[in-house]
């Protein structure tokens, strides 16, 4: 579902690149059901985009989650490990500064990967602000374009009345 809306864009562009061309006039008609038709699949395709993006932010939000889990029971292990150490009568110096280096470590780890889960989900969520405002973009032109033969059109019934 992820191309769906780029691919109805396209499709869009087809249509309108291979529209009848109104002579002297720079227009083009275009098939009023066809239109519809690829803007209604639009609308359908723009929720799968947002429900995607929901999707990046959970995993974003349950990847944090796991970095602090995991981190928070590195720690825990290796302060553990500090006061075992500590208890050794023989090495107490030794397993303090050991302790600390495990702690030291684990924090560090907790922040690389916190880090680059914030990283990995701020990318991912740019890639899809960057479909939406394409989609949008492309909506938005064609309603433009919609409006304005909708205006020529009219101008041109008007005219013809009063022939």
């Amino acid at each position: 579902m992820e191309n769906r809306l780029l691919d109805l864009i396209e499709q869009l562009e087809e249509v309108l690149d291979h529209a009848t061309k109104v002579p002297l006039t720079g227009k083009i008609m275009i098939e009023e059901e066809l239109l519809l038709e690829i803007l209604d699949g639009m609308r359908d395709a723009l929720p799968d985009e947002i429900r995607q993006a929901n999707l990046i932010i959970s995993d974003r939000d349950r990847l944090i989650e796991q970095a602090r889990s995991d981190g928070q029971r590195i720690i825990e292990r290796a302060q553990k490990q500090a006061e075992q150490l500590i208890e050794e009568d023989e090495i107490v110096s030794q397993s303090r500064a050991y302790g600390e280096e495990i702690v030291r470590k684990a924090q560090q780890y907790s922040r690389e990967v916190k880090l680059g889960a914030l990283k990995y989900s701020n990318e991912l969520l740019y890639d899809v602000e960057l479909k939406l405002e394409e989609a949008y973009k492309a909506i938005k032109a064609s309603r433009e374009e919609l409006v304005t033969l909708a205006r020529r059109d009219e101008k041109g019934s008007r005219n013809d009345e009063q022939d």
